[in-house]
């Protein structure tokens, strides 16, 4: 169970008037720097996109506020974003429009750009339902393409597997971060933590709709379902931690702690399930006339 928005969380309407202030100024600033023929749509997607139910599904400046960029042309990447002076002047652009229009902020969203024509080129690329998926510009994003169902399992399965380095490195990592340098921890955290639970629920024979269509509240009522509790417990409380974290003023230095030891929970039995679900899919071969 996750707990209710309730009265100790900032309004999450506010909130979501930010969240759409900045990817107005992002998608602006795009169109008016890049220029309109030279963008072939603005796309917004992820956990901010999604419906808020608790307080699991978005934490102030730790979730991303996902953009995808297509340009009309691939060439378009290195004319426009190549040079870091024309990144530079995008970004402080989109920062003097974002303040702009909220003088006091309750946060400041965190907007991650990713260009979409490189993205749709990487061999485990799938993309998300349409469902989940905002276009601020241009045509309709591209659309997922599940029909392979095994592909899409095996997709998750490797993902999952290859966070055994993770585990494996992270002490190492977070050993030499005291006070408010476990934000880097927490940064590179989150982004391997976020997809899990759908990734679980995929091996789990979830529908690739229904697993990355859900927003984080319902993966953890999933993830409960189907017996793992400990998980839900651990992808949930990551959040939760994070959120007792922003809303200390990044003061509370145990809620950080607390966010890791969770992630690090959730990784690793995240882990334990695609290994055995790879034992389990060898027997399967071995009893296979």
């Amino acid at each position: 169970m996750t707990p209710p928005w309730d009265r100790s969380y900032p309004d999450k309407d506010v909130l979501r008037q930010e969240v759409r202030c900045m990817t107005e100024a992002f998608t602006q600033v795009l169109l008016d720097t890049i220029g309109e023929r030279e963008i072939a749509g603005v796309y917004f997607k992820g956990s901010a996109q999604k419906a808020w139910d608790s307080p699991v599904d978005y934490v102030p400046e730790l979730s991303d506020v996902d953009l995808h960029l297509l340009f009309a042309d691939d060439t378009g990447v290195e004319r426009h974003l190549g040079a870091v002076e024309q990144a530079m002047r995008i970004q402080a652009e989109v920062e003097k429009r974002y303040v702009a229009k909220r003088v006091k902020p309750v946060h400041l969203p965190r907007p991650q750009l990713i260009v979409l024509n490189q993205l749709v080129k990487q061999a485990d690329y799938l993309g998300s339902p349409r469902s989940a998926v905002t276009a601020l510009y241009g045509a309709e994003p591209p659309e997922a393409d599940y029909r392979d169902g095994e592909r899409v399992r095996d997709i998750a399965f490797r993902q999952l597997v290859e966070l055994a380095d993770y585990l494996r490195t992270f002490p190492l990592h977070v050993v030499d971060k005291p006070g408010r340098f476990l934000w880097q921890s927490l940064r590179q955290m989150v982004w391997r933590v976020s997809p899990i639970g759908s990734k679980v629920l995929v091996l789990r024979d979830v529908t690739p709709d229904e697993a990355w269509g859900a927003n984080r509240t319902t993966l953890v009522s999933k993830l409960e379902s189907l017996g793992e509790r400990q998980l839900s417990a651990d992808y949930a409380g990551f959040y939760l931690s994070g959120w007792d974290y922003f809303l200390s003023g990044y003061a509370d230095h145990d809620a950080a702690r607390s966010a890791l030891a969770s992630g690090i929970r959730a990784i690793r039995r995240a882990v334990e399930i695609a290994g055995a679900h790879d034992a389990e899919r060898a027997d399967d071969l071995k009893a296979s006339p």
